[in-house]
């Protein structure tokens, strides 16, 4: 048997990347959620006027661990709605 050492953080981050693997498969199937990246691109915003939209509370958003997930088609209704 061999033993492997960890740091707390890197236990951590294991932890809530496994956590997002099993809940963002079925969250993305039933939501469609998607990364800043994938948003950026399809409405043609940078991120920082994401990250803007996001603070003033133009934009939906979610938190799966660290990271941050849009549902596209809620995030195009937002925009929709404040033009």
């Amino acid at each position: 048997m061999t033993n492997i050492t960890i740091t707390k953080e890197e236990l951590k981050q294991l932890i809530e990347d496994a956590v997002f693997k099993a809940t963002a498969t079925q969250l993305e199937l039933e939501y469609n959620l998607i990364t800043e990246n994938e948003l950026s691109e399809r409405i043609d915003i940078s991120k920082v006027t994401l990250h803007k939209f996001r603070r003033e509370g133009k934009i939906p958003y979610c938190k799966v661990g660290r990271t941050i997930r849009y549902n596209y088609k809620e995030v195009v209704e937002s925009l929709k709605h404040r033009e």
